[in-house]
């Protein structure tokens, strides 16, 4: 019995020290966030993900990176710089939960003070990779063998399972790279038509 205590005592100490050892890493907490991880890269004191809820009270806002959220202060100095427009911390009330954004902080990751929020703008397709839902709904309607396209859905699995446009194949954004090949169409000329859940 002696032996098993003092074998418990040994195990419980080399966990505590792994554990020790293991909890603090080097790199900081995570600071890019889902959908951006696949054009961004973590970039010293800046984090970047989606917008949650904003405290004028507290001046403190959330910040989604991944499955980490930050609290971030603000002050009156705080700029936020959408597209061409710069304001001041009081447009934050005007952005919506679930916008991405770009926060630089001074402060540490422990204690951050934003100095400056970039909000995410909306990717420019040229007109004429455009189509309009006139045209999606005559292609759905002759079928992907006589209308010769692919029809891409690009939102998470959860929604496309929800309900979809028929013929639609699912493609979520975040999984396009390692699933690409197997459904998109091998012939590059081929019309291959993506929608999402809201603007690009």
């Amino acid at each position: 019995m002696v032996f098993k205590n003092k074998t418990s005592l040994l195990l419980a100490a080399i966990v505590v020290a792994t554990f020790g050892i293991t909890g603090v890493s080097e790199a900081g907490k995570p600071s890019v966030g889902g959908p951006c991880q696949k054009c961004h890269t973590a970039q010293p004191d800046a984090v970047r993900g989606n917008l949650g809820k904003v405290s004028p009270e507290f001046k403190t806002l959330q910040v989604s990176a991944g499955k980490l959220v930050w609290i971030v202060k603000y002050d009156d100095k705080t700029s936020i710089i959408d597209g061409d427009k710069t304001s001041g911390a009081e447009a934050l009330k005007q952005l919506p939960q679930g916008k991405e954004i770009l926060v630089s902080y001074s402060g540490g990751e422990e204690k951050p003070l934003a100095s400056e929020i970039r909000v995410k703008q909306p990717y420019k397709i040229p007109e004429e990779q455009k189509i309009t839902n006139d045209e999606v709904v005559n292609l759905v309607a002759m079928g992907p063998e006589q209308g010769k396209y692919t029809l891409v859905d690009a939102r998470p699995t959860g929604a496309f399972l929800t309900g979809h446009i028929p013929t639609a194949i699912s493609l979520p954004f975040d999984s396009f790279e390692e699933n690409c090949s197997t459904v998109l169409p091998n012939n590059k000329d081929s019309l291959i038509v993506f929608y999402c859940g809201g603007p690009t």
